[in-house]
């Protein structure tokens, strides 16, 4: 983003928070301090710029997975999560799985549509013989920041 200013990237900021903030909440913002009318020329700058190319919104219908979370397995043996790593990796609610160093075992990142889901996970992780226990249980409320890759 080149010549923006730091009033300018707020606003951003607010926007890809809430594309449909009203311009006088923007405006209000103690980083922005700006007039109603100032925030919203700058906006038309922004777009006519390139830098905004658009305002979206994002829905989420009953037939995709909405709820996020967090879960760290802790293995029995160290020698046994090459094998873990491998089922969650194959597991499609997994959408991402890290293996932590040390004695912290993986990280896995779970997309599933609703808490009974989620609920039959864990219950499936906790079930099994090879894992001691299922930690960091971190349910996403809000996502802040995305990156989508292309």
């Amino acid at each position: 983003m080149k010549n923006l200013d730091s009033k300018d990237k707020r606003i951003l900021e607010m926007l890809l928070e809430d594309s449909r903030r009203p311009y006088h909440e923007i405006a209000a913002d103690k980083d922005v301090n700006l007039s109603e009318s100032t925030v919203r020329k700058r906006v038309i700058k922004l777009q006519e710029g390139g830098i905004i190319e658009k305002f979206t919104i994002k829905i989420c219908r009953e037939d995709e997975r909405c709820i996020y979370a967090f879960l760290t397995l802790i293995p029995k043996n160290e020698s046994e999560i090459k094998d873990l790593l491998r089922e969650t990796v194959l597991l499609p609610q997994c959408e991402e799985v890290f293996k932590l160093d040390g004695r912290c075992g993986i990280l896995i990142k779970v997309n599933v549509p609703d808490t009974n889901e989620l609920d039959a996970i864990l219950e499936m992780f906790r079930s099994r013989t090879d894992i001691e226990t299922v930690e960091r249980i971190c349910v996403v409320l809000k996502p802040i920041k995305t990156v989508t890759q292309a």
